[in-house]
């Protein structure tokens, strides 16, 4: 090979050199570009994954606000009165609370019972002495022989007296001068009972109260808010011994009613809690919820029997048996059956228990004690064969919101199924805790009238007053009667 060929080689190789560093650098600026539209890629990626997170969260979110939108009476703890479809508008004096206008005249309508006074009536209660008759002399025109033409008018009559108290000196006793004495001039009971009913039971307010007295006793009874504060407590002291009765007849029932509903003492949280039966409620005040305060009650600490609530868990700590109130079950079953349209399980399952109940009340109107075990064990097939339904149809809930909400419940179910079902089984166990929601209901007027309580001192001696004034109306006993022997230290409840 000549040196001609030699050089030619060179420069061909030095060609091919320039030429592979540049493909090299354009590869690498090509793996630079393809790295930063995978950084780029990725990133998109990323984003549009926290994207349709944020989305399901705000899908979520509808949900859960259209939920909270569609809560009425049916379907959650919401009082009637914000179940009121259409605008409120201004009315008259006889049109209110969303009345309609109708063709009708005011008053009595024809059909309806009416509530007239009757003359039997009060000649029975003039003949027993129940009442003081006033008679009062007319001339009408007529036959002198005809017989006398008798009508009655019934009246109030508010005449203060003064009952002046003379202690003599003498020798022969060991009696003091009694400690209510002690001040010249005193309020008697009467006055102080019809300040207690109408103050704690009819939750007038004492700046009312008192003019209250004032106006019909032409102004001689002036009483001062502190002297009507001084009432309540002196009431709530006195009863104590009867109180202690209600709580011992408390303890010695087979089922009791218990629940909690919250207010204020000066712009503080508190709470209200009933232990009542039929025919007895006591009632007790708390800054806080949880087992202290019932610990504290020693109520449900010493109670043998069975406690029906709202599924407050709490409560599963005391007592031999815990029955939970298919009332509120139900609004719960129907806030699903309102919101989730592929799902069968919830109007099942309220149909199912509404209907045992309906099948109780006809045979309890028969005398029946229990259903048969044949009869129970048909119940309980039905409420595990909705209940095995619910766990299949959950799984089928496109809605987060939705689909957590019935588990929830399902798991709620399939743990207290035998809480749920206790009234099958003994139909002395309640169906629900209405009779809670109907003791406690005064503590929500009073909280909507005054806001509460001004201390805790105060709350505890309005929850005494009213415990003693529930219980006697549960017991047809005249509450008025019942605050007077009170002050009088006599007893009330046998």
């Amino acid at each position: 090979m000549g040196k001609g060929f030699t050089t030619n080689f060179y420069d061909q190789f030095e060609k091919l050199n320039i030429k592979l560093d540049k493909l090299i650098k354009e590869n690498k600026q090509q793996s630079l570009t393809i790295y930063n539209l995978n950084l780029t890629v990725e990133n998109l990626n990323k984003t549009i994954r926290e994207k349709e997170d944020k989305i399901n969260l705000l899908i979520e979110e509808i949900d859960r606000l259209k939920n909270k939108n569609n809560k009425n009476t049916s379907n959650s703890s919401k009082p009637s009165s914000t179940s009121m479809t259409s605008t409120k508008k201004k009315t008259g004096a006889n049109l209110y609370n969303y009345r309609r206008k109708t063709d009708k005249k005011v008053g009595g309508q024809f059909g309806h019972k009416g509530n007239n006074l009757d003359k039997n009536r009060i000649e029975y209660m003039i003949q027993n002495k129940k009442m003081v008759v006033k008679e009062i002399f007319h001339k009408i025109n007529g036959n002198s022989k005809e017989q006398d033409i008798v009508k009655y008018r019934l009246q109030l009559e508010f005449k203060p007296y003064v009952e002046k108290h003379i202690f003599k000196h003498v020798k022969t006793t060991d009696n003091k001068l009694p400690k209510e004495f002690y001040t010249d001039v005193t309020y008697g009971e009467s006055i102080k009972a019809l300040s207690i009913e109408l103050g704690a039971y009819n939750v007038i307010s004492y700046e009312r109260l008192s003019d209250f007295f004032s106006v019909i006793t032409n102004g001689i009874i002036d009483i001062s808010n502190g002297t009507l504060v001084n009432f309540l407590y002196e009431f709530s002291n006195n009863s104590n011994k009867e109180l202690a009765k209600l709580t011992s007849e408390i303890l010695n029932s087979k089922n009791i009613y218990t629940d909690e509903t919250g207010t204020k003492f000066n712009k503080k949280n508190m709470y209200i809690r009933n232990y009542s039966n039929d025919n007895t409620v006591i009632y007790k005040a708390h800054k806080n919820k949880g087992h202290e305060p019932i610990k504290e009650d020693n109520v449900l600490p010493l109670f043998c029997g069975g406690i029906m609530h709202d599924h407050d868990t709490t409560n599963y700590k005391y007592g031999t048996k815990n029955y939970e109130c298919n009332i509120h079950l139900g609004r719960y079953l129907e806030e699903l059956i309102q919101n989730i349209n592929n799902i069968s399980w919830p109007k099942q399952m309220k149909e199912l228990l509404f209907r045992i109940n309906n099948t109780r009340k006809m045979a309890i109107c028969y005398n029946v004690k229990k259903f048969d075990k044949e009869k129970i064990k048909e119940y309980e097939g039905e409420f595990n064969n909705i209940l095995f339904t619910a766990k299949i149809e959950n799984n089928n809930i496109t809605s987060t919101y939705y689909k957590d909400k019935a588990n929830q419940l399902y798991r709620r179910l399939n743990k207290y199924k035998k809480n749920h079902l206790y009234f099958i089984k003994d139909f002395e166990v309640p169906f629900d805790n209405n009779l809670s929601e109907r003791d406690l209901r005064m503590f929500k007027i009073k909280t909507k009238i005054s806001g509460g309580f001004r201390s805790m001192e105060a709350a505890q001696h309005f929850v005494n007053a009213l415990s003693i004034i529930k219980t006697s109306i549960k017991r047809n006993i005249n509450p008025f009667d019942s605050i007077r022997a009170i002050f009088n230290h006599r007893d009330v409840f046998v």
